[in-house]
């Protein structure tokens, strides 16, 4: 299994690393073109491709919200310690520790680790971890917050199509059948276009990154990839305890459904932070050097500490 974990991780890092090397010597790019592309075209298309063709139960969305909420609000809590410790008042110190990079670096995995199954569960994580960022988090460093904003969200409305589509299926007369296969291949190809060009993307960013505060950087890297993932395994432990993922309930198959979902679970909190959170911080001037030292540290820290984590999980979790 480690060396399954290691053929997953591996070749995200590496096309990553493709990213970062290319926009050293590379021609520059039009990285903002780049990001519009990814957020209102591949990244849509991919959570529609996912999410239709997959059958959903609600205690799923259930679980999966909850554990997100609980992951980040307990992160919260963390930091705001380690902030009165150490007296910081920038609120953006939050953002890169509390939230985790669930696109770019996290999808892929799930795909590769756990399928397509994986990849559905993984995206309802990455929607219920992008709208507390895109609303809590951007009170966080700016004191506003604009919902309408929040619902222009492209791959929100992606996702509520999908799910729809998925739970509610419309028969429709042949020749209009036709047509729609046509556009719905049209979308699984751009969709998978989305997993190479979300990574690139992430390589290419971190260049844009500087360590002026390391002593920082590394602890707030460390709280988001260690801490992060230990809070996960309690979670699961939790949820199994009181009896919610215990194999004694069957709301569905039980046996490799819901254990794929922990296992989701654990590698999306094991996710270093998001570029996002540093472009957040830039936008509303609020300590970004200490956000780009975070996302670029904790990248790093990635390659070594996600393979680590994913295989320590699976002998405390899934072995019998």
């Amino acid at each position: 299994m480690e060396f399954t974990i290691i053929q997953a991780v591996l070749p995200s890092f590496a096309v990553a690393a493709l990213g970062y090397f290319y926009s050293v010597k590379g021609t520059p790019l039009d990285t903002r073109s780049i990001a519009d592309l990814i957020y209102y075209i591949f990244s849509p298309c991919l959570v529609f491709s996912s999410l239709s063709k997959r059958s959903f139960h609600c205690k799923e969305f259930l679980l999966i919200g909850i554990s997100v909420t609980i992951l980040i609000m307990g992160m919260m809590i963390i930091v705001f310690l380690y902030m009165k410790l150490h007296r910081i008042e920038k609120k953006g110190f939050y953002l890169p520790i509390i939230f985790m990079n669930t696109g770019n670096i996290a999808l892929p995995m799930a795909l590769l680790l756990y399928g397509n199954e994986g990849l559905s569960k993984a995206i309802i994580f990455h929607l219920v971890n992008v709208m507390f960022l895109y609303s809590m988090g951007v009170f966080l460093v700016s004191k506003k917050i604009n919902l309408k904003d929040l619902f222009k969200i492209p791959f929100l409305h992606a996702a509520i199509f999908g799910v729809l589509v998925s739970m509610f299926p419309v028969a429709v007369p042949e020749p209009l059948s036709k047509y729609l296969s046509l556009i719905a291949k049209g979308i699984d190809l751009l969709a998978k276009g989305a997993i190479p060009l979300l990574i690139l993307s992430l390589g290419y960013s971190i260049n844009r990154t500087r360590l002026p505060d390391l002593r920082h950087g590394l602890a707030g890297a460390w709280l988001r990839v260690f801490l992060g993932p230990a809070m996960a395994v309690g979670l699961i432990l939790f949820f199994r305890h009181i009896g919610w993922t215990g194999p004694v309930h069957s709301y569905y198959n039980i046996s490799q459904d819901v254990r794929t979902t922990e296992a989701v679970i654990i590698l999306m909190a094991s996710m270093p932070a998001p570029i996002t959170s540093f472009l957040l911080n830039e936008k509303f001037d609020n300590c970004p050097e200490q956000a780009a030292s975070m996302v670029l540290v904790g990248s790093l820290t990635g390659v070594f500490s996600i393979p680590f984590v994913l295989a320590l999980s699976q002998k405390i979790l899934f072995t019998h």
